[in-house]
């Protein structure tokens, strides 16, 4: 517990004290009359604060553009609709902030006058529409503005309007390179300004992956913000912390220089050490916020750690695990029931364990019932579909943790709220699929699978995921088991239409020539929904077949875990999404198990990190149900929960050289 509780306070001295002071003063004055009264005094302190941190700023998507937005958006004062040029420039001379109440009035105001005033007017409409959630019009706008034109206030407006629009369009990357473009060292900024590039820059951090950046930015922006808005941006810093390894935190917690930052850092790193162990955690938050007194965080503790009292007395006091150990499905029940046991012994035995073998049960429901005679207070199984459909129909005497799921259960209203699921679905890794390729930005996507009911379920979810994107086609393409690979993927591709182009073409005119075919272009993404012996035959035929240059991405099916690098060759390139308990083994309990239990990372590994993360989630479902947008990280991925279901999301890995190589954690220095 030291490690993660070492006390990295600097000293009071070292802390700016009259921020605080200025900012008091800031708000008593903004009662009375902000916008005449306070302009020039507000934006003279804050800017003193800010000239001496040399902040850079910036980004967020339409939903976060929109909130801050309505946070920060700018205060205005009438205008005079019959104010000529002359009248205008004085002003704009003698008062560089230009205030408009609408973007029809500030293109208006633009027409009328000469550079740069006409760009500054037409930046600060551009800021107004993306307030009102018309990007469209709000990028028309900024297509219009000449950047070497901008001066003061007008750049920094083109540059938050830029930035903004670029993250409701999920392209973060385009948004850090808006801001970190101009130097604002020389600009006098409101408070709001930088209140809103402080905020577009922490989130343009956390999409491109720089998480300790944006917990940078949130950390200087937050005095600025008001106690509504602190609550907010603590919540974002914290989760967003919480998707870094331990180590990592502990390592940034370190290197630290503000208090803030270090307290931060400290707090993620305590709670993702002890996350699997929840009455450890307690009393390692206890000691956390005797160590940092008046630390943001100790005076309104992140959400997830204000309901670990619940959590800790949520821990049942016996479970009963009901899973097949004789017929079909005992080396997948025996899998599952290592990881459970490891979980339970790593988390201290808190809880009593009720062993049953489901296979020798007619009825889940007998089965259960006796569970419950026995003294049980929580089930987790069983795992087969049709045990698990039994349980659903009927009324649950305990909360039962099933390891299966229904067809289309997350779509549907959960008839009982005692019952959970949770298992491998390959419909979360489609999705995943889905939703990383609209993230990244592909319009035409070529989705091949098998003619098969697993084909169908993926498919399906795929497509799912995406129905509501009219831009994105979907070109499915199916192919039987008994099918040839080559021709199915020169086909698919119209490579035969180009040659049978060329052909006619020298027929016509007569001659010949050289000629390389080509593959259609209207697709710049290609998903395999397939297994990996598929896709060792699928991969090098679209390579062969001129669509080497298109990304691929596939589901966790193609990474066998007893796969040589000689024969994984034919899937370089390919990336795909996994679980971390095979991705990204750093814990010590996978070092030791794998030790132990050598099945814990072969062919059953994923079943094994399933036991694991059942067991470790079962305190905090109530948590996950209610709370959803706060993740559990486990072995299997980063949970959360639908309709009583919980959901994995995976990380990225890629095939290079036959090796299996998860896409790094970005690590930044301080």
């Amino acid at each position: 517990m030291q490690d993660a509780m070492t006390d990295h306070r600097l000293d009071a001295s070292t802390r700016p004290q009259s921020i605080g002071n200025r900012l008091s003063l800031t708000w008593q004055l903004r009662q009375q009359n902000w916008p005449v009264l306070l302009g020039k005094l507000a934006r003279s302190a804050a800017n003193r604060w800010w000239h001496r941190r040399q902040i850079p700023l910036s980004g967020s998507g339409l939903v976060m553009v929109l909130a801050i937005s309505g946070l920060v958006g700018c205060a205005t004062t009438p205008t005079d609709p019959t104010l000529t040029p002359a009248t205008i420039l004085e002003t704009s001379q003698t008062n560089p902030s230009i205030n408009i109440r609408s973007v029809s009035e500030g293109l208006r105001l633009a027409r009328l006058v000469k550079e740069p005033l006409a760009s500054a007017y037409r930046a600060k409409a551009a800021r107004l529409a993306l307030n009102a959630g018309n990007l469209i019009e709000a990028e028309g706008i900024l297509k219009r503005i000449a950047f070497d034109n901008l001066r003061d206030q007008g750049l920094v407006d083109f540059v938050i309007a830029s930035a903004d629009l670029a993250l409701a369009q999920d392209k973060p990357a385009v948004a850090l390179a808006h801001l970190n473009r101009p130097n604002f060292s020389q600009i006098q900024l409101s408070e709001s300004d930088q209140i809103a590039l402080g905020l577009a820059k922490a989130r343009a951090y956390e999409l491109t992956g720089r998480v300790l950046s944006a917990a940078q930015e949130r950390v200087l922006v937050s005095p600025l913000l008001s106690p509504e808005g602190q609550t907010q941006n603590q919540e974002l810093l914290f989760m967003s912390l919480m998707a870094l390894p331990p180590k990592l935190l502990k390592n940034y917690a370190e290197q630290a220089v503000t208090n803030d930052l270090r307290g931060w850092l400290s707090l993620a790193a305590m709670t993702k050490q002890y996350q699997n162990r929840p009455s450890q955690q307690l009393r390692s938050l206890t000691n956390w916020k005797r160590l940092w007194v008046g630390h943001p965080a100790a005076k309104q503790l992140p959400q997830q750690l204000s309901f670990l009292d619940s959590v800790v007395a949520g821990q049942p006091k016996k479970i009963a695990i009901l899973l097949p150990q004789t017929g079909p499905l005992a080396s997948a029940g025996q899998a599952v029931l290592n990881g459970l046991l490891a979980a339970h012994f790593e988390q201290g035995r808190e809880s009593d364990l009720l062993i049953y073998d489901s296979h020798q049960w007619s009825s889940a429901i007998d089965l259960l019932d006796q569970a419950q005679t026995d003294g049980a207070d929580f089930a987790v199984g069983p795992l087969d579909k049709g045990r698990v459909a039994e349980l659903a129909n009927a009324r649950l005497p305990i909360p039962v943790l099933a390891l299966n799921r229904l067809t289309g259960t997350t779509n549907k209203e959960p008839k009982n709220g005692n019952l959970f699921f949770f298992s491998l679905a390959p419909e979360d890794e489609a999705r995943q699929l889905a939703r990383h390729s609209e993230t990244m930005g592909f319009k035409n996507i070529l989705l091949i699978a098998p003619d098969s009911d697993w084909g169908d379920r993926t498919t399906n979810a795929f497509r799912a995921s995406l129905k509501n994107r009219d831009d994105i086609e979907i070109l499915e393409k199916r192919f039987t088991s008994d099918q040839p690979y080559a021709p199915f993927v020169r086909n698919i591709l119209a490579v035969d239409e180009s040659l049978a182009r060329a052909n006619e073409l020298s027929s016509i005119t007569g001659r010949k020539f050289e000629f390389t075919p080509r593959r259609r272009q209207d697709i710049d993404m290609i998903g395999l929904l397939t297994n990996a012996a598929e896709a060792k035959q699928i991969n090098p035929a679209l390579a062969f077949y001129y669509a080497d240059d298109l990304p691929v991405y596939a589901t966790s099916l193609v990474n066998e875990d007893d796969a040589s690098k000689i024969s994984n060759l034919d899937l370089n390139g390919i990336r795909f999404c996994d679980m971390p308990w095979k991705l990204s083994p750093e814990s010590a309990l996978f070092n030791s198990l794998n030790k132990l239990i050598p099945d814990a990372n072969g062919s059953v590994g994923g079943l094994f990190a399933l036991g694991l993360d059942a067991f470790n989630v079962i305190p905090r479902l109530r948590q996950l149900r209610e709370m959803a947008d706060l993740p559990f990280y486990g072995y299997t991925g980063r949970l959360s929960m639908e309709q009583q279901v919980v959901v994995r999301q995976l990380m990225w890995g890629t095939f290079d050289q036959g090796s299996v190589t998860a896409l790094p954690t970005v690590v930044e220095s301080i």
